[in-house]
């Protein structure tokens, strides 16, 4: 989609105000009725208008009252908070990722507009130095959340239609009000799960990586707290990529003649590539990415990856394919050879001190995800200089795998 608003609950989703609005209603419920507020209740309270909170909370605790007396009481709890908020409101109550996030909009000229029941958000804003387009005043609405009123005010501010618009909420009534709006929603936490948000994180500091797949730029990745990124095939990650062609890998078939004559032609295609999620290479990370290998051969030497063992040979790899099928073949420092089938929905092992390479014995791309310790490293020169004990060969319909005195044959599949 083509992202033209992004439009903001306030609390929970910009700002944890969260704690004044409990400390507020609790004092106001204890000194008035003698009610201990609870977590519980509060969560009743959630993206709705105070008047309507005060309803339920009434309804909650079975309080018996005129609604002159609720609606006086709703107004004591207003004048609370907003004294909390004077006194206490500070940058510490940003929600985290917020920051980045908007810094993100604004650097791509995305206009970012604010959508929520409280009167106070204005002046929220303001006092944290908060820059947003426009605020939407919760007054020149008819109806409020889960009602679609107040982002489609949004959207019409700007002129624009709901389906260019994105909306982020924590509450399961503002999720309401996304999807009643036509919009896309952003839903944080189980009420997203709950509510069929569009796009579920669990924390707002998971929404700048959101926003960046939702512009079609490289993820946001922050290996301190997670992430969640999206892996589509054939690779196309907006990432690291490194790509290997026949002139790279020149000297790793054994057709030396085929390769210098499709060099000197000028042909020298993409054997593979692959896209890295490259994390920082600190003990306890883990490295991660899609290859893929494409279908061809070298004389009649299968496509292959160049192969490698790792500078800490203590170190396992996985690797899952998505698409197609090979082998990976895998060899230990003590001359131990193994070799595994590569098969759509299979996670094949390349154990701690074994050098494994990936081979193509398909017709289509072999897309593999692979995971390792990140502070591992690679050692490719060991197998340029020596290569593996094990080629594997297309010979008509059969595939041949081939050693200095072992050969075995198996049909295609």
């Amino acid at each position: 989609m083509e992202v033209r608003l992004v439009i903001f609950d306030l609390d929970g989703v910009v700002v944890n105000t969260d704690e004044f609005h409990f400390m507020a209603w609790e004092q106001v419920l204890l000194n008035k009725w003698g009610i201990c507020h609870t977590r519980g209740a509060e969560d009743l309270t959630k993206g709705i208008p105070r008047y309507t909170c005060m309803e339920l909370l009434a309804k909650h605790y079975h309080i018996a009252a005129t609604p002159q007396e609720l609606h006086r009481t709703a107004d004591e709890k207003n004048t609370v908070y907003q004294e909390l908020l004077r006194t206490m409101l500070s940058q510490q109550q940003i929600m985290p990722g917020i920051m980045e996030t908007l810094q993100l909009l604004q650097e791509h000229n995305i206009p970012i507009a604010l959508a929520s029941s409280s009167h106070s958000a204005a002046f929220i804003l303001e006092k944290l130095g908060l820059n947003f387009d426009f605020c939407v005043d919760p007054d020149s609405v008819t109806h409020g959340k889960p009602a679609p009123d107040i982002y489609l005010a949004a959207a019409s501010h700007f002129g624009l239609p709901p389906e260019a618009c994105v909306g982020v909420e924590d509450a399961a009534s503002g999720i309401a009000s996304i999807r009643a709006a036509g919009m896309f929603c952003v839903g944080i936490g189980i009420p997203a799960l709950e509510g069929g948000a569009d796009a579920t994180v669990s924390s707002t500091d998971q929404l700048p990586g959101v926003f960046a797949s939702l512009l079609g730029l490289p993820p946001f990745l922050n290996w301190f707290t997670g992430f969640s990124v999206a892996l589509t095939f054939p690779s196309s990650l907006t990432t690291q990529t490194t790509t290997r062609r026949l002139s790279h890998m020149a000297g790793f078939f054994r057709d030396q003649a085929t390769v210098k004559e499709l060099l000197e032609q000028g042909i020298d295609p993409i054997i593979y590539e692959f896209h890295e999620l490259a994390a920082p290479k600190h003990p306890g990370d883990v490295s991660f990415g899609l290859t893929t290998l494409y279908p061809g051969n070298i004389g009649e030497e299968c496509f292959m990856t160049k192969g490698h063992f790792h500078q800490i040979l203590e170190t396992g790899e996985v690797y899952y394919t998505l698409q197609g099928s090979g082998l990976l073949l895998t060899e230990h420092t003590d001359g131990t050879v193994r070799w595994f089938p590569l098969v759509p929905g299979s996670a094949t092992y390349a154990a701690k001190g074994f050098a494994h390479r990936m081979v193509n014995t398909g017709d289509k791309p072999l897309i593999c995800f692979f995971a390792y310790r990140a502070d591992a490293g690679h050692d490719y020169n060991t197998i340029g200089l020596s290569g593996l004990q094990k080629r594997v060969f297309r010979r008509g319909n059969r595939i041949e795998i081939e050693s200095a005195n072992v050969r075995a044959k198996g049909e295609i599949q």
